[in-house]
């Protein structure tokens, strides 16, 4: 299909993170006809120097930050100067271009769908070669500041609020507390969306925490390796490849984050008065 590009305004004001869906809603043993939000998904195609780069299955909101994120998080570099041209296509599918030349670093263009991070990739080493190690100072942790701006978080995910179907990331500090809140369809986009913002407000990542409203794979460690940023913060449970991952590079990861324990991976320093 032919992209037609969206005159009137920026694309991702055009589109919502939610859309209103009829359903059967069955409740008390009775059906009837109503509507519900549901997280808004599309195809999401990604151009540097007319060459798709990448194809994103994801919500059509932060478009920008979405690119500039991917670009460092993906591992082609920083580039949050650079103009994201929006165009969308008559099937639907969303169309943004770089006025940058990027050097695509898979030889295979692969869709990133939204539970799936490297699924053709096996391997520690295959998987880390890339990477950079965290050389930064971790700060303290402070279990019971971390686990409120945890759920901070949770009460500003408008999107998730709506539709009950859409994944956080956040950054966190202890000077500049929680920024940059991105909401998409896919856990690893909201990441990237967040890493753009980021990159757009030109804050370092050295000192910040990454907040995941869910789980934490071996995707997302890669993402924050690639930023510089040192630890991870989630609410779910993370995987083996991102434990071992995190633990080679020398970055923390804190899972299962309640309001009094937590499971920590990799180097640790606390709070005198916390214990985790």
């Amino acid at each position: 299909m032919t992209p037609k590009i969206l005159q009137d305004e920026p694309l991702s004001l055009t589109m919502g993170h939610s859309r209103r869906v009829g359903v059967h809603r069955y409740s008390d043993g009775e059906t009837r006809v109503d509507s519900d939000s549901l997280a808004s998904e599309t195809l999401i195609h990604l151009y540097s120097d007319s060459k798709k780069i990448a194809s994103l299955l994801g919500t059509p909101f932060d478009l920008n930050e979405l690119f500039i994120g991917h670009a460092l998080a993906e591992g082609y570099g920083v580039y949050s100067d650079a103009v994201i041209s929006h165009e969308v296509s008559d099937s639907g599918s969303i169309h943004l271009s770089i006025n940058q030349k990027l050097t695509p670093k898979h030889s295979v263009e692969r869709i990133v769908t939204s539970s799936c991070g490297a699924c053709n990739s096996d391997g520690l080493d295959e998987l880390t070669d890339d990477l950079p190690s965290f050389n930064g100072t971790h700060i303290p942790f402070s279990h019971d500041m971390i686990h409120q701006q945890l759920v901070e978080m949770k009460h500003n995910q408008i999107g998730f609020s709506q539709t009950g179907g859409m994944h956080a990331a956040a950054l966190w500090s202890p000077d500049a507390m929680l920024k940059h809140l991105s909401e998409d369809i896919g856990r690893h986009n909201a990441v990237d969306k967040t890493i753009g913002k980021a990159l757009l407000a030109n804050d370092s990542f050295s000192t910040q925490y990454l907040f995941l409203s869910g789980r934490c794979g071996w995707d997302i460690v890669a993402k924050a390796a690639r930023a510089g940023i040192g630890t991870i913060v989630c609410i779910g449970a993370c995987s083996t490849l991102a434990a071992d991952t995190a633990r080679l590079l020398g970055m923390r990861i804190f899972s299962f984050m309640k309001s009094k324990s937590n499971v920590g991976i990799g180097l640790h320093m606390h709070s005198a008065n916390n214990n985790t």
